[in-house]
């Protein structure tokens, strides 16, 4: 079983994080889940940026590939 904590938090963020939960969430499984969609955004973040750098790359390396028509 996991150990619980207690953490201090404004009356207005507590009452925050109970609209962003479903029936029968406790706040455990609301910041679970709030956790959960930042590491997905940052994720997703990082994947945007390595496509825009491979597209940057290939547009200033375009005469080094080969389309696959020539071949």
């Amino acid at each position: 079983m996991q150990e619980n904590t207690t953490i201090q938090i404004t009356k207005k963020n507590r009452d925050e994080l109970r609209k962003i939960g479903s029936m029968g969430d406790d706040y455990n499984k609301v910041i679970e889940n709030l956790i959960n969609e930042h590491k997905e955004r940052e994720y997703r973040l990082k994947i945007d940026r390595i496509a825009e750098e491979a597209k940057k790359h290939f547009k200033e390396h375009r005469e080094e590939y080969m389309s696959v028509d020539d071949l």
